[in-house]
């Protein structure tokens, strides 16, 4: 199986990161955007979570990784 990118690069099957996009995708999202250095990102996505959260779950359904706002 392909490792993915996308949380930490833990190489996660891609429906478990699916997953935890849905149920978890607020926090992940603000984790992933400071460990990936992007500070500005992860305080926006502290006040606007849920547009974040949207466009981290469409991006991850489409690449397979959070790249957009990322």
């Amino acid at each position: 199986m392909a490792k993915q990118k996308a949380y930490f690069g833990l190489g996660l099957p891609w429906i478990l990161n699916v997953i935890l996009c849905l149920f978890l995708g607020w926090p992940l999202g603000i984790i992933e955007r400071l460990v990936r250095g992007k500070i500005l990102l992860a305080i926006l996505n502290i006040f606007l979570g849920w547009i974040f959260w949207w466009v981290d779950l469409i991006s991850w359904l489409v690449n397979k990784d959070i790249k957009w706002l990322a």
